[in-house]
């Protein structure tokens, strides 16, 4: 079972409390998390005690625009990478092609 911690600031009374809230999702699956992790770009995964860094084996969204702008011929199949939303083209691969978001 994978777990995800997901913190999210609240706030009340005109923005002069705020308090913080976390959320933990489940997984049964690796995949899954990492999938969940990438598109929300959340760096840890929990496999019981253990912290496993996503972003060391996959590219966080700044990392994937760097590189896809240096070598789009690789991430994006183009030999331009101008006129392509390279946000939007991320989410998309954490979907049909997680493997060109690993690191090599």
């Amino acid at each position: 079972m994978y777990t995800i911690k997901q913190t999210e600031t609240k706030k009340a009374f005109f923005g002069l409390i705020t308090r913080e809230i976390v959320k933990e999702y489940k997984f049964a699956t690796y995949i899954e998390a990492v999938k969940f992790a990438l598109f929300e770009q959340i760096k840890y995964i929990y496999k019981g005690n253990k912290r496993l860094n996503v972003f060391k084996l996959f590219y966080n969204i700044a990392q994937f625009n760097k590189h896809a702008k240096n070598n789009p011929l690789h991430f994006l199949n183009l030999s331009n990478s101008e006129r392509v939303n390279l946000d939007l083209y991320y989410k998309i691969l954490i979907d049909k092609n997680i493997i060109k978001l690993r690191k090599h």
